[in-house]
């Protein structure tokens, strides 16, 4: 991959920003949703601030999706959620009560695996 060439949060290659630009993507109102590239340069040579700004924002972004992607993850997995359940503090505690009903469960199950070695 070229050095030069900006990377999208997801690592796809993409043309690097335009340091012309007098704002980046995202600070100029861009679409939200929309990817905001992150500019890579050549060892030694500095970013701009426009740039720094721009990298900025596409890890914090990134950052974002991830923590919603975890959300989305639990819940998939835990029973009592549904997907119109949006409420972090929802989803944290269900998923709480649902590990300690796993923990509950696998010692029952452990206890009957000993009476049966028995």
């Amino acid at each position: 991959m070229d050095t030069n060439a900006a990377e999208t949060s997801i690592g796809t290659a993409q043309p690097p920003v335009m340091t012309g630009q007098s704002k980046p993507a995202a600070a100029a109102g861009a679409k939200k949703g929309a990817r905001v590239t992150r500019v890579t340069k050549k060892k030694g040579e500095l970013l701009t601030e426009e740039e720094k700004k721009a990298n900025h924002i596409a890890s914090e972004q990134k950052r974002r999706q991830n923590i919603r992607t975890g959300y989305d993850q639990l819940i998939q997995i835990v029973p009592t959620l549904t997907p119109s359940q949006r409420s972090e503090a929802l989803i944290l505690q269900k998923t709480v009560e649902y590990i300690k009903y796993l923990l509950m469960e696998r010692e029952i199950l452990e206890g009957q695996v000993k009476d049966v070695g028995r």
